[in-house]
């Protein structure tokens, strides 16, 4: 995860894009997360239907995360 920016809420957490399989509302599930947006733009795409890019923190080493 290179170039996250820290978040400054949220002690230990960074900042960013992350990939989300949505089922019937969010949060859905954690599937990965990116400096930048068109990273998480290819994955989701690649990873298909239900995938969806949303911008937010994520505590690295775990599958939490906070959509903005």
């Amino acid at each position: 995860m290179e170039s996250l920016q820290a978040d400054a809420l949220h002690p230990g957490w960074v900042k960013g894009w992350m990939v989300l399989r949505v089922k019937e509302a969010l949060p859905g599930d954690f599937v990965s997360f990116h400096a930048h947006a068109a990273e998480a733009q290819a994955e989701a795409q690649q990873r298909g239907t239900g995938h969806q890019v949303f911008h937010g923190s994520h505590r690295p080493g775990s599958d939490e995360f906070i959509v903005d």
